[in-house]
């Protein structure tokens, strides 16, 4: 499960804001950014555009280099 990565990252890193989004909750969001698989994420840069996207899990390491990026 990705979820407790990321917890972990978003602990280590104050430069980035990370956000969960509940696809059976937020139907629209999810379709609105093309999520198709969980789990899945979006950066988005400044401006709100999408800055680079990964789709499965991700040891601890990548998700920090993937926020960093």
């Amino acid at each position: 499960m990705l979820r407790p990565v990321v917890s972990s990252v978003s602990e280590q890193l104050d430069t980035v804001n990370f956000y969960y989004v509940d696809v059976d909750e937020s139907a629209e969001l999810a379709e609105q950014f093309g999520v198709q698989s969980i789990p899945t994420l979006v950066k988005i840069k400044d401006g709100g555009e999408e800055a680079d996207r990964s789709v499965g899990f991700m040891p601890e390491e990548q998700v920090k280099a993937f926020a960093e990026s």
